[in-house]
């Protein structure tokens, strides 16, 4: 093989690796309702794990409740009735007010699975608590959960300093709702300033890299390409 051909080869292998890498990167990101293709669009929503478990006790009085899904329940177009289904109540069933916290699923891929509830206000010392997230949740694809599900826990009476690793790295990708005491999450978002102490790094974005990506590799192939022009004239 010539020199000349090889050159040619090399050109095609990488300008098929420009067009195929960044679509396998998205492909890989996927819209999180379990399958790019909507094979698994029959796997029900469920809630996969909390950091707080049921009948967890010596919670701290301001703990943030981290809800992870199986699929994404983060998207802008489930949220008007998503913000509904979460709830925090004490021993006779009243209403926490709390800050419930979706991240941004178009700017933070990675996170479009999780929920995040923390209490407005500290909450009472040595007292046992209720989460409930409700059977009407949805999911990007239209699923709803399996069934409802509840957990309580106890807390101390001591606060706790610890920030949670995802919001830290959310930065300020995220949509906040607010409820008040006896209130359900059905408000409207605030100011997504709320979180000023946890936005020392960004998370990770797989859809910036990919676009970067594309971009160097469609630089290589033109670069490819006027090397290849430039030599064949050459030899001609």
């Amino acid at each position: 093989m010539s020199k000349y051909k090889l050159l040619h080869t090399v050109l095609w292998i990488v300008l098929l690796t420009a067009v195929l890498l960044p679509a396998s990167v998205l492909a890989a990101n996927g819209d999180g309702t379990g399958g790019g293709s909507g094979a698994n669009k029959n796997i029900p929503l469920t809630l996969v794990k909390s950091s707080v478990s049921d009948g967890a006790s010596d919670v701290a009085v301001n703990e943030t409740i981290q809800l992870d899904f199986n699929k994404n329940v983060c998207n802008v177009t489930m949220l008007a009735d998503n913000k509904k289904c979460f709830h925090l109540t004490d021993a006779s069933g009243e209403a926490v007010a709390i800050k419930l916290i979706f991240p941004d699923d178009q700017l933070q891929h990675d996170y479009k699975k999780q929920v995040f509830i923390i209490p407005q206000e500290d909450l009472d010392s040595n007292t046992s608590y209720k989460v409930a997230v409700d059977s009407t949740l949805r999911a990007k694809n239209g699923t709803t959960i399996d069934n409802a599900h509840t957990f309580t826990f106890t807390t101390g009476t001591e606060r706790t300093d610890a920030e949670n690793k995802v919001l830290k790295k959310l930065n300020d990708n995220i949509v906040i709702y607010e409820t008040a005491y006896g209130e359900t999450a059905d408000s409207v978002p605030v100011d997504k300033s709320g979180l000023d102490d946890v936005s020392e790094e960004q998370g990770p974005d797989t859809g910036t890299i990919a676009r970067i990506a594309a971009i160097v590799l469609i630089l290589v192939v033109i670069a490819f390409t006027a090397v290849f022009l430039i030599l064949r004239r050459r030899r001609e």
